[in-house]
């Protein structure tokens, strides 16, 4: 299987997007990043913690498929306490509310909103000049449409840009939705270095950040091949089973 087999299994796949169309593809960040790499990299470190005090050794299993459904416990939390509904863009995080959900504007473009706490909402209601929704009806489902409605109108009266220019930096808890070349340039990203150039190359820089061993990246990725020679020699391979490889 894949990234999208994997987390499809686990709920996580059916919980995101729109309920009238198929769950997106949300990369592979899910499965294969988040509930397979990343588990696998905590598992191990805490099992070295452990092997460090204990001076033993384990295996560390590491299956997609749990990572990836020990990131929706929270969300199968909130089912089992009633306060989530099993169906897509029906809940407060999954783009059902319309004060956390995202909008397009005039030049085709999007802004996230993700105004959850009553006093970020009524800062949201107060920087946009909305003055027909209540903050009071904040958690009234039933209202919810009708609120979604009037920020679907406002937000395509106005570029990207310059939606900007009104709500970021404000309590309102926005930001402008940036594209792979569009978010290197976004000022908080350069001044925390987010994104770093190595031999020309732009890329994420390392995370996380420490303060007294700091990680540096080392060179842009290798070429195809370009050390199948060291590697199989390393392997402990002959010069003569290396010929025969290459």
């Amino acid at each position: 299987g894949h990234d999208a087999s994997y987390i499809a299994l686990t709920g996580a796949l059916a919980s995101i997007g729109d309920r009238d169309r198929p769950p997106p593809i949300p990369l592979n960040l899910i499965g294969d990043l988040g509930g397979g790499a990343t588990y696998l990299a905590m598992g191990m470190l805490a099992a070295m913690l452990e092997a460090s005090r204990s001076g033993k050794g384990q295996v560390v299993d590491a299956a997609i498929v749990d990572g990836a459904a020990s990131m929706m416990t929270m969300f199968y939390g909130m089912l089992a306490g009633g306060m989530w509904k099993d169906e897509r863009q029906s809940n407060l995080l999954d783009g059902g509310a319309p004060f956390f959900r995202n909008y397009e504007t005039k030049d085709k473009k999007y802004v996230a909103v993700c105004a959850l706490e009553r006093r970020f909402f009524k800062a949201l209601l107060d920087t946009l000049g909305v003055n027909d929704v209540d903050s009071a009806d904040q958690c009234n489902r039933a209202k919810w449409p009708d609120h979604q409605k009037i920020f679907e109108k406002l937000f395509r009266t106005k570029t990207r840009d310059e939606w900007n220019t009104i709500l970021e930096g404000t309590d309102a808890c926005y930001a402008p939705v940036l594209s792979l070349t569009e978010a290197p340039k976004h000022p908080h990203n350069q001044e925390r270095k987010t994104f770093v150039t190595v031999d020309g190359v732009l890329q994420p820089g390392p995370a996380p950040r420490f303060s007294r061993t700091e990680s540096q990246i080392q060179n842009v990725p290798n070429e195809p091949g370009e050390f199948n020679r060291q590697a199989l020699a390393d392997w402990g391979l002959s010069e003569a089973e290396i010929a025969r490889l290459l």
